[in-house]
């Protein structure tokens, strides 16, 4: 299967030093990009990554493949969102390179290459690079001018950015229960109608190429405050829906010790992501939300979140191999 572009040309690396650096807090669009060219060169074999779209301002988004993308089975990972919160694009690269690091030994028992010969991840690291960018260096970062001359307008600190390149809340702009509300600014903005922004048709476009190839068992959504799981569901889930999504969120609840927060009505959470993935495609999905303080999280909470999350991922792969 192949989903988007494929990117990278594949080449043997022996190097083995760590490639993603969890020693400072920036971690950049730029550095990304160098990261996962990098991690296909030194696992090509495992590892396959394609650009599925392009953000406001013409900044690449890429889905990591970890393992097999003919699988029957695909587990979806996404993650940054929102602008600020780019220390879960740090701790998904981390996450891939560690489980590629891993691919030929056993992790809890099971071998990784057999749950995700089983159980492809698609990792989407990255969902909103150009906000990142506003939030890491500010409304200078926007290269688009006349996109950079409406931001400088919009209200809200660019260090502290949600939003992406046009004023709009990537976790707000989705085709479920949606609703205008809100002015474009850093926060809060759903957007002029549903999946109005690219880089949501990208994921939207992406997961139902996914679902043509197999099934989506589940997705896991990476954001940043509170040390929480969102893993419960309305009534609107099916029944098999809401299984999964428990035997999800109390997998990740056991590793990472987060507390279970109560069921979003879709009136509240209506255009949010979770519930588009649980309400509109029937996807079991949990969201954890990774940091104690507020965002942008600083390096010093890295080692903490790291030892929580390392194992989350390939463990929720493994409830459905």
């Amino acid at each position: 299967m192949m989903l988007g572009v494929a990117f990278f040309a594949s080449q043997k690396n022996t190097v083995q030093a760590a490639v993603v650096s969890t020693s400072h807090q920036k971690y950049s669009y730029g550095e990304y990009k160098k990261d996962l060219k990098q991690l296909q060169n030194k696992y090509p074999e495992y590892c396959q990554v394609n650009v599925i779209g392009q953000s406001a301002d013409d900044r690449d988004l890429y889905e990591v493949i970890l393992g097999n993308p003919e699988a029957k089975k695909h587990l979806v990972v996404i993650a940054n969102l929102h602008a600020r919160e780019y220390m879960t694009t740090q701790l998904c690269m981390k996450q891939i390179e560690y489980y590629l690091g891993q691919y030929n030994k056993k992790i809890s028992g099971k071998k990784v290459s057999d749950v995700l010969d089983k159980v492809a991840i698609h990792y989407v690291p990255s969902c909103n690079p150009d906000g990142t960018a506003i939030s890491q260096y500010g409304f200078n970062a926007i290269r688009n001018k006349s996109l950079r001359a409406q931001l400088k307008r919009m209200p809200g600190s660019s260090r502290t950015w949600k939003a992406n390149a046009r004023g709009v809340d990537l976790n707000r702009n989705w085709d479920v229960a949606f609703r205008k509300s809100g002015t474009r600014g850093s926060a809060g903005f759903r957007g002029t109608k549903a999946a109005s922004e690219p880089e949501i048709k990208a994921l939207v476009k992406m997961i139902d190429q996914i679902q043509e190839q197999g099934k989506i068992v589940g997705v896991v959504s990476y954001h940043s405050t509170g040390s929480i799981i969102y893993g419960k569901c309305a009534s609107q889930a099916t029944s098999q829906v809401r299984k999964q999504t428990t035997r999800m969120y109390k997998m990740a609840q056991s590793l990472t010790g987060y507390r279970l927060m109560p069921t979003e009505s879709l009136k509240i959470a209506g255009g949010c992501s979770r519930e588009y993935f649980l309400y509109k495609k029937k996807i079991p999905c949990i969201t954890l939300e990774i940091g104690r303080n507020a965002c942008p999280l600083g390096i010093g909470e890295f080692s903490s979140i790291w030892r929580k999350n390392k194992n989350v991922v390939i463990k929720e792969a493994m409830l459905f191999d």
